[in-house]
């Protein structure tokens, strides 16, 4: 499958920790749970807007 929108935005696991004021030990555990899926690009992880959305619906419901 070819990209047609060239202007997708990946976030690193670091972004998602700084941005919710969490640790990256947090973030590593809830992919290995399944919570928050990503795309490994070589040795790195990487997110897109809307994994990371749904990453904190996820999140909402857990504490709702």
């Amino acid at each position: 499958m070819i990209l047609e929108d060239h202007s997708m935005k990946f976030y690193t696991l670091e972004d998602i920790a700084n941005f919710l004021k969490i640790r990256p030990r947090t973030v590593y555990k809830h992919l290995s749970e399944g919570h928050l899926k990503g795309i490994k690009l070589g040795n790195k992880w990487r997110f897109t807007e809307q994994q990371i959305k749904n990453y904190i619906q996820v999140l909402e419901k857990r504490v709702g």
